[in-house]
């Protein structure tokens, strides 16, 4: 089987180039009654789609867990007011691949999923899809108003980069803002995966959740989706939700780095800008 070309999605943010959806965006737009448009929060999805090991069952256990994660994101965007949650899918192996290539709305992508395919032969090779990443996070590609991103990493956890690789394409990504400040998520797939370097990617508050099987992956994206909202909130106490995570994940490889008092205070939100 082959990588399908990226999903779009006729009428909607897919449909239209990343520049024209971009300056729309940037525009701040008044609502009925003169309330202000939600501001966009990014959440890129990066899906280990290598057949060096996604392929068979754990690939059709990805896709099923991707699916049950969208409506736990969706019911959340209803209930709130202050951000519009805008989901990309970037699937790699040997090279990256922008399955879902435009911010689509995440009720719309829910609506009209499409079951990604593994790449025969394909590699797990993490240092170019965090460059990817980089790219669509800079300044420029940014609307004014947006939220801080969120990224989640799904795969097996062992890059086959070319030595430097995987550290080059990492340092991409951390060098720009948008990277640094971004909630950074890891789905650690199979009870031998390799967390160590996803412990190098993943946010210092947070751990790697481990998963095995249909089910248990199901349940980490779902653990993952809840992060991304709650951790979205102003004044949630990020501390209390790591902890929260990490007793939600019983075959923890690793551990969040909380700092000293951090658990005790209510920290700020990721309703903020930028930095």
């Amino acid at each position: 089987m082959t990588s399908p070309g990226p999903v779009r999605y006729a009428g909607g943010i897919g449909g239209r180039s990343c520049g024209e959806h971009e300056t729309d965006l940037m525009t701040e737009t008044l609502m009925p009654g003169g309330g202000v448009a939600r501001r966009p929060l990014h959440f890129i999805v990066m899906a280990d789609c290598s057949g060096s090991s996604m392929k068979g069952e754990k690939m059709q256990a990805l896709n099923y867990a991707l699916r049950s994660m969208l409506p736990h994101l969706v019911d959340w965007e209803r209930d709130q007011l202050q951000a519009q949650l805008l989901i990309r899918i970037l699937a790699f192996a040997s090279a990256p691949h922008w399955y879902v290539a435009d911010p689509v709305p995440v009720a719309q992508l829910s609506a009209h999923w499409q079951n990604m395919e593994y790449v025969p032969m394909g590699r797990t090779n993490m240092g170019p899809a965090f460059r990817a990443v980089a790219d669509v996070l800079t300044p420029d590609r940014l609307e004014r108003r947006a939220l801080r991103p969120a990224i989640l990493l799904v795969t097996d956890g062992l890059p086959t980069d070319p030595p430097g690789g995987f550290e080059n394409g990492l340092a991409a990504l951390m060098e720009i803002t948008a990277g640094r400040s971004a909630l950074r998520l890891a789905v650690a797939i199979g009870r031998d995966a390799n967390s160590e370097p996803l412990d190098r990617f993943r946010s210092p508050e947070v751990p790697v959740l481990v998963a095995d099987g249909t089910d248990e992956i199901a349940d980490r994206l779902v653990t993952a989706s809840i992060a991304v909202s709650r951790m979205s909130e102003i004044g949630v106490n990020r501390g209390a939700l790591a902890e929260q995570l990490n007793l939600a994940e019983p075959t923890r490889r690793s551990q969040p780095e909380v700092a000293p008092g951090q658990g005790g205070q209510g920290g700020q939100g990721y309703f903020e800008d930028i930095l």
